[in-house]
């Protein structure tokens, strides 16, 4: 989970939480079955007041929509709305720790991976021993190392090499049939890895009922609606990132927000928490370390191979770290 879009898929569950009581009555029963069941209900309103609810539920669209919906509003209906978003700081970590790492190709992210050792014509190929002699101006050479493939760029051919061998060369697999012409080094690492990193969030929602005319029947809605969140929590809500749900009702209120006559609300008030993450710089594992000795007294220093590096360098190029101690 990324941003969490919490709006969207507490509408969308709400959804599929209605068209499944649609298409299994007997839900509906066991929502309103305490008319049956509680004696004195029974006694006023019984299986007549069941039916008029599933009634009621099968027979009208009940669209639910976003409260600042511009088109004209329909009755039955029920809206949703965000109304708190924060950041829980009791949960909050240095850094926005997260323990997970992911990798993505260079074409996911647009990132194209550069040679270790750029194109070259190999001085010789010994088939038997499988040792590729490079030129002795190849100043990349010293990067070469054990796991990094030695690949044809015009046929994308490729072999691993075993190991640095010869008096400028590496092995491959004894008897591979080395394509002819220009061959380069490509990393053995071929991927980018990322931190993703993440907070957690408290989230309110206010889950409007509104009908119209009929006051009895905001209760159908907002029974359905209740009993819809509490039954799919687990499956619709937690399942897709939105945890440790609590519900609270407001009271019923002739709502005049809307601009016509007779119509009632309820809101269901839906707290929770959701985790949002996000993606930090991808990075290029490291393919090889030169330690150089420079001719400055106690100046010494590294020079590391890899693609993550900074502002100013560019892609096939390395830079010192230095260290005067």
């Amino acid at each position: 989970m990324s941003i969490f879009p919490g709006d969207l898929i507490i509408k969308t569950a709400i959804e599929l939480a209605l068209d499944d009581l649609r298409k299994n009555p007997w839900i509906i029963e066991d929502i309103f079955k305490v008319m049956v069941t509680n004696p004195y209900l029974k006694k006023k309103y019984g299986w007549k007041e069941v039916e008029r609810a599933k009634e009621f539920l099968l027979n009208n669209n009940i669209p639910v929509y976003m409260k600042y919906r511009l088109d004209k509003q329909e009755f039955p209906s029920i809206s949703i709305a965000i109304n708190n978003s924060n950041e829980d700081k009791s949960l909050a970590t240095l850094g926005d720790l997260d323990d997970c790492v992911e990798e993505y190709t260079p074409s996911q992210i647009g990132q194209p991976i550069s040679y270790i050792v750029p194109p070259f014509i190999p001085s010789s190929y010994d088939k038997v021993s499988g040792i590729i002699e490079v030129p002795t101006d190849v100043e990349e050479y010293k990067y070469i190392g054990e796991g990094m493939v030695v690949a044809s760029p015009t046929s994308g051919i490729g072999f691993v090499i075993i190991e640095k061998a010869g008096n400028n060369g590496f092995r491959i697999a004894s008897g591979s049939d080395l394509p002819s012409g220009e061959l380069a080094i490509v990393p053995r690492f071929q991927t980018y890895r990322a931190r993703r990193e993440r907070i957690i969030s408290q989230e309110t929602y206010h889950i409007g009922c509104h009908t119209e005319g009929d006051p009895s029947t905001l209760l159908f809605v907002h029974s359905a609606v209740k009993y819809c969140l509490l039954r799919y929590r687990e499956s619709l809500l937690e399942f897709n990132g939105f945890e440790l749900s609590t519900i609270s009702s407001t009271d019923m209120i002739k709502n005049d927000a809307f601009g016509a006559e007779n119509i009632y609300s309820r809101f269901i008030v839906l707290s929770g928490q959701a985790v949002e993450s996000w993606v930090k710089t991808p990075y290029r594992k490291i393919e090889a370390v030169d330690i150089i000795d420079r001719e400055e007294k106690f100046e010494r220093g590294i020079q590391v191979i890899s693609q993550d590096a900074p502002d100013g360098v560019g892609d096939d190029e390395i830079w010192t770290t230095v260290d005067d101690k």
